[in-house]
């Protein structure tokens, strides 16, 4: 009997169904999470676009703030006899983001030597904010000297670095007009050290107490870089780009005023201020050649931007009412003394102890009263 032929197996259409039918199942899976994915991160991109628009708008309505206290501090306009006389004093201005309105009404609830700011700020792609400020009239302004580092905006320190207190104690604190981020956890601080910032902190350094951070405490007002004040004032005056180095600056004594862009490194001697209209740019070491007697104040209302490894002896202050004025430090950077400024910008480890012998110095705010704010207030509109 022979042996029965097997016949080839082949593929039915059953099978070949159920095949298709899976591979059809995982596309309109992957579709659906390919899908989903896109939406969160459109959602994702839309909620940071968001936020950024709101920042901006809040950062406009704040230079309204700042231009009402300059305003009152200069008396431009004629702003003090307006208030003076009890009617309200309204302005407006525009930038590159928006416009900005405000008014200043005093006294407010009928006290004495107050007044209240409201600015309102629409941003050009149409976002609203508006902040109202209760502020007082002061003669004491300085608290922005009294650490180590002071932005009027949010603060990021990159890499390591620290910031430490002067012999006594003092001065080795963080302000910051927003939130302060760490970004790693090798910044020191010693235990004298206090954290202050408006917004809150991401890390805290070991050393430092619970109770030296402080977190959404109010914002305070940088005094204002009078330009023309420092050049009635000036021992000495420069025109134009200016630089110097340590064949310039031996005996150095009072204002230096310079109306246009600094370049400056080298040793120095003598107690002075060096104000430029323009921007500073620190290109090596600025070093006292006595650092218990010396002491230098470098001041730009537009930005100083530190190069390289430098170590600086002295006061950085950079600020303007109108637009950011930043210190940016490129490189690992040591000063004994402070970092003041709107924006601080950090792209490497910066070390600060505080150093005040600048006192006595014609530090801004110094024998000038001004308004400074006493509450603050911040709305979407």
């Amino acid at each position: 009997m022979g042996r029965a032929m097997r016949k080839p197996y082949r593929h039915g259409p059953s099978n070949q169904g159920s095949v298709f039918l899976l591979a059809m199942v995982a596309l309109v899976v992957l579709l659906l999470l390919g899908t989903s994915l896109v939406q969160n991160a459109i959602q994702g991109l839309a909620w940071a676009s968001n936020d950024r628009r709101q920042a901006e708008a809040f950062s406009l309505a704040e230079a309204g703030v700042d231009m009402a206290i300059t305003k009152l501090y200069e008396d431009y306009d004629g702003i003090n006899d307006t208030i003076g006389s009890g009617s309200p004093y309204t302005n407006s201005f525009s930038l590159a983001q928006g416009t900005v309105s405000y008014t200043v009404i005093a006294p407010y609830g009928g006290i004495a030597e107050t007044c209240m700011i409201v600015s309102d700020a629409t941003t050009w792609a149409n976002e609203k904010a508006r902040i109202r400020v209760v502020a007082a009239y002061q003669s004491d302004v300085g608290r922005v000297f009294e650490g180590a580092i002071f932005s009027d905006s949010p603060l990021l320190l990159n890499g390591g670095g620290g910031i430490y207190s002067d012999e006594s104690g003092s001065g080795g604190d963080i302000y910051a007009n927003g939130d302060v981020t760490f970004n790693g956890t090798s910044f020191i601080m010693d235990a004298d050290g206090s954290i202050f910032t408006t917004g809150t902190v991401n890390w805290v350094p070991p050393e430092v107490p619970a109770t030296h951070v402080h977190q959404g405490v109010a914002p305070l007002t940088m005094p204002v870089i009078d330009c023309d004040y420092y050049q009635s004032i000036a021992t000495t005056t420069y025109i134009g780009k200016t630089t110097f180095t340590t064949a310039n600056m031996e005996d150095l004594n009072g204002v230096i005023f310079v109306k246009g862009d600094v370049s400056i490194a080298g040793s120095y001697t003598g107690q002075a201020v060096i104000v430029a209209t323009g921007k500073i740019k620190i290109t090596g070491n600025v070093t006292a050649t006595n650092p218990s007697d010396d002491t230098l104040v470098i001041m730009s209302p537009k930005s100083i931007t530190i190069a390289g490894n430098a170590t600086i002896d002295g006061l950085i202050y950079a600020h303007s009412v109108l637009d950011d004025a930043s210190t940016t430090a490129g490189g690992n950077v040591t000063i004994n003394g402070a970092i003041i400024a709107d924006v601080v910008r950090t792209n490497g480890a910066v070390t600060i102890t505080y150093n005040d012998v600048w006192k006595g110095l014609a530090l801004p705010g110094i024998g000038k009263t001004q308004w400074a704010p006493v509450s603050w207030e911040a709305f979407y509109l």
